[in-house]
C-alpha cells in the first residue's frame, strides 16, 4: 500500500509528526489537500513540497513566486478556456506549435484523463504538466486571465505577514519553540529567541548574563512582509551600492565592474573564513566604497603600493576619502575600519599607520589580497606597468604571503582564483556544510576532514555564525560541538526543529555526553551524536547526511562566478559532467544570455533577442563573462535544443 503524503514528508525529514497532525486538523476545517494545509500554516516550504511531488511524478514544479513573475502570451491563454482552467485548476504556460505541445501547470499532473481532455479541447497532440500548488494556480488564473494585480499579494506574504494565519499550536501569548511550563525559564526564553531568529531572519542576538538570563536584541537587518516600514536590509543596501558604483565605473574602462567583482570574491573568502553575516555585509559595503573619492587616473592597491613608493604616499593621503565622503551616512564601524586599513601590510610595511598582523581587521586583509589580485590581472595601468597572467598573480600572492598578505587569506584567495572552490560549489549546487566548534585546533581538523569528502564547508567559532546561516537558509548539514555548551545546543535543536524552513535539516552533534544527555539530544532533534575522537568518521557521517539531503531533494542555491575564476571550457565541463539541470546566465557588460540545462544537456538558449542554435553559438563564443547558475530555475519556454553540454565543452578551445 502506497504511503500517505504525511508519512512521505516525515520520512524525507521535511516536517515533524506534530506538524502533520496540525495539517490534518486544518484540513478538516478547510477541506484543502494536506500539502496545501502545511504550506498555508507555514509548517512546510512550498518549494520543498513541490520538489518532492515533482520527483515522484517525474515532472518539474512551478512555485507561486515564479507564477507571479511569469509572462504568458495571450495566444497561449486563449487556447484554454478560462472556465476549464478554473474548474480543473490548470494554467497554460507555453505552446510549441511545431510539436503541437502545450505546457501547463496543474495541481494533479498525474491525472491522465485531465491532460487528455485538455489536449482535446486545445487541439494539441501532447500536454506536458508541471506541478504547482492549488492556491498558486488559482492566483495565477486571477492574474493572467482577469488581470488582477493583487492576486498574489496575500499568497506571497505568507503566514509571517501581519494579518497572516497564526499557527494553530501557538497561543497568542506564547512564542513558537517555547515548551509548556518553561516559558519563564532561561532555557525557554533561549529557545524562543533562537526560533524567532530563524523564522524571521531578524538576527536576534542571544546574550547570556552572569545570572543566565537571556536578553534578545533585534537587529533591523530585514523587514518581513507586514513588518514596520523605514527599515532597509543589508542586502538591499549592498544591491543599491552595486548599481550606483557600477554606473560610476562605466566611464573607467580599466575598472568597469571592478568593485562588484571585488565584493563578490571577497565575500566568498570571508564566508570560507567563517565571518558572520553582519561582517560579510560590512565587507561588501567596503568593497563597493573603497575607490570612491580617490583620483580616477590611478587605482591604488597593496600590490601597487609595495612596488612604487610614490603611489604608496599618494594612497596614504587619500585612503580615508571614502569614509569622509560618507561620514553623514553613519556607516557601520566595521566598514570604516576596513576602509582605513585597506593598504596596511601583514609585516607592518603598509600605510597609513603601519599596522601589522592580526592588528589589521580581517575584512581589510581579505580586501587587500583580492584587490591586489584583480589589480594585477585586470589593470594594465598598475604600478608594475603590465597585466599579469593568472598564474603570475597567484605566484605573487604566494611569494608575498606573510609579507604583504595574511598567509591564510592568500591561500584561500589562491584556491578561489584557481577555480577549485568554484568547481566544488557548482558540483554541490551551492549546498554547504557549517561547522561550529570553539576550539581552533579541533575546528581546523574537522574542517580539513570534511573538505576531503569533496564538500563545501565553512568553520565557525561560535553559534552566532551558524545561526546566521540557518536564518538565511545557507546550510544543508550543521555540525555543532558540545563545547559550545550543552544547554545552548539543546536550545538550538529545539528552535531548528520548530521552524519549517529548517525542520528537516541534518544536525550532527560532536561531543561525548553521558547516556542520559545523549538521549536528550536525540529526542531534541539531533540527527547523530558523534565522538570527536575520530575526525574522519565524523566527516564520513557528514557526507552521508549530505547525500541523503540531496537524495530527498534538498534545495540548491544560486552560484555566482566569472570566466576569470573558471574558464568557460571548465565551467561547461563541470556542469555537463555533473549532469546538472537549471539555468546558466552569462553577462558581459550589456551582452547577456542564458542556457537552460536538463540533466547535462542544453535544451534552450537565448542571447540578444535570438534563441535556439544561433543563440547557443553566440554564447559559446563569449571569452569574458560573469555567470550565475541557478539549479532550481524553471524553463517556461519550449525546449528547442538537445545537445550534450560536456561535448560542447570539449569542442571549445582551452583559451
Amino acid at each position: 500500500m502506497a504511503k500517505r503524503l504525511g508519512e512521505r514528508l516525515i520520512e524525507a525529514g521535511l516536517v515533524t509528526p506534530g506538524a502533520v497532525e496540525q495539517g490534518l486538523e486544518h484540513q478538516k476545517i478547510t477541506g484543502h489537500k494536506l500539502g496545501d494545509c502545511l504550506v498555508e500554516l507555514g509548517l512546510l516550504q512550498e518549494a520543498a513540497l513541490l520538489r518532492l511531488l515533482a520527483n515522484e511524478f517525474q515532472t518539474r514544479f512551478v512555485t507561486a513566486d515564479k507564477l507571479a513573475k511569469a509572462r504568458i502570451d495571450t495566444k497561449v491563454l486563449d487556447k484554454l478556456p478560462v472556465r476549464l482552467a478554473e474548474a480543473q485548476n490548470v494554467l497554460p504556460l507555453a505552446i510549441d506549435p511545431e510539436r503541437k505541445l502545450l505546457s501547463v501547470v496543474a495541481a494533479e499532473p498525474q491525472n491522465k484523463s485531465l491532460l487528455d481532455e485538455i489536449a482535446l479541447v486545445t487541439g494539441m497532440s501532447e500536454v506536458y504538466a508541471y506541478i504547482g500548488l492549488r492556491s498558486a494556480i488559482s492566483a495565477a488564473i486571477r492574474k493572467h486571465y482577469y488581470g488582477d494585480p493583487t492576486a498574489f499579494t496575500t499568497l506571497l506574504e505568507g503566514p509571517s505577514a501581519s494579518n497572516g494565519p497564526r499557527r494553530p499550536d501557538t497561543p497568542s501569548n506564547t512564542h513558537v519553540g517555547a515548551e509548556p511550563g518553561r516559558s519563564g525559564s532561561s532555557a525557554g526564553r533561549s529557545a524562543t529567541s533562537l526560533s524567532m531568529r530563524l523564522e524571521t531572519d531578524a538576527r536576534m542576538r542571544l546574550q547570556r548574563a552572569g545570572s543566565g538570563t537571556n536578553v534578545a536584541r533585534v537587529s533591523t537587518q530585514r523587514r518581513e512582509p507586514g513588518g514596520p516600514r523605514g527599515l532597509i536590509s543589508d542586502t538591499d543596501y549592498v544591491e543599491t551600492l552595486s548599481l550606483m558604483v557600477g554606473l560610476l565605473e562605466q566611464d573607467r574602462p580599466r575598472h568597469r565592474g571592478h568593485s562588484a567583482q571585488l565584493a563578490r570574491q571577497a565575500g566568498i573568502v570571508g564566508q570560507r573564513m567563517g565571518m558572520p553575516h553582519k561582517e560579510l555585509a560590512a565587507l561588501s559595503i567596503a568593497a563597493y566604497l573603497h575607490d570612491l573619492g580617490k583620483p580616477s587616473e590611478r587605482h591604488y592597491s597593496l600590490a601597487s603600493n609595495a612596488a612604487n613608493a610614490e603611489w604608496k604616499a599618494q594612497a596614504k593621503a587619500c585612503c580615508r576619502a571614502p569614509t569622509k565622503l560618507f561620514e553623514t551616512v553613519h556607516l557601520p564601524a566595521q566598514v570604516n575600519t576596513i576602509l582605513a586599513q585597506l593598504y596596511e601590510a601583514w609585516d607592518g610595511s603598509g600605510t597609513p599607520q603601519g599596522a601589522k598582523g592580526e592588528d589589521i581587521t580581517l575584512g581589510a586583509r581579505i580586501l587587500a589580497a583580492v584587490d591586489s589580485f584583480l589589480e594585477l590581472t585586470k589593470n594594465p595601468g598598475n604600478a608594475h606597468g603590465r597585466v599579469f597572467t593568472k598564474q603570475q598573480a597567484l605566484e605573487h600572492l604566494k611569494q608575498h604571503a606573510g609579507v604583504l598578505y595574511d598567509p591564510v587569506v592568500a591561500d584561500i584567495v589562491g584556491q578561489l582564483q584557481s577555480g577549485s572552490l568554484l568547481v566544488h560549489r557548482l558540483a554541490s549546487e551551492g549546498r554547504q556544510v557549517l561547522i561550529a566548534e570553539p576550539d581552533e585546533a579541533t575546528r581546523g581538523e574537522l574542517l580539513e576532514a570534511v573538505l576531503k569528502q569533496e564538500l563545501v564547508a565553512h568553520a565557525l567559532s561560535t553559534l552566532d555564525g551558524a545561526l546566521d546561516g540557518l536564518a538565511r537558509q545557507d546550510c544543508d548539514v550543521l555540525v555543532v560541538s558540545l563545547r559550545l555548551g550543552q544547554q545552548e545546543v539543546m536550545d538550538l535543536l529545539e528552535a531548528v526543529r520548530s521552524t519549517p524552513e529548517s525542520a528537516g535539516l541534518p544536525i550532527a552533534v560532536v561531543g561525548e555526553p553521558d547516556a542520559q544527555a545523549r538521549e536528550r539530544l536525540l529526542m531534541a532533534g539531533a540527527t547523530a551524536v558523534l565522538s570527536p575522537g575520530d575526525k574522519a568518521e565524523v566527516a564520513r557521517t557528514v557526507l552521508s547526511l549530505f547525500q541523503d539531503r540531496v537524495q530527498h531533494n534538498g534545495p540548491g542555491r544560486v552560484v555566482r562566478g566569472s570566466f576569470d575564476e573558471l574558464p568557460p571550457k571548465e565551467l561547461l565541463r563541470t556542469l555537463g559532467g555533473g549532469k546538472k539541470s537549471g539555468k546558466l546566465q552569462l553577462r558581459h557588460h550589456t551582452l547577456e544570455g542564458s542556457l537552460h540545462l536538463e540533466r547535462g544537456r542544453v535544451v534552450h538558449a537565448a542571447f540578444g533577442g535570438h534563441s535556439g542554435e544561433p543563440a547557443l553559438q553566440a554564447l559559446l563564443k563569449m571569452k569574458q563573462a560573469d555567470f550565475v547558475y541557478d539549479p532550481d530555475a524553471l524553463l517556461l519556454d519550449m525546449p528547442q535544443l538537445d545537445q550534450d553540454l560536456e561535448a560542447l565543452a570539449n569542442a571549445l578551445s582551452p583559451g
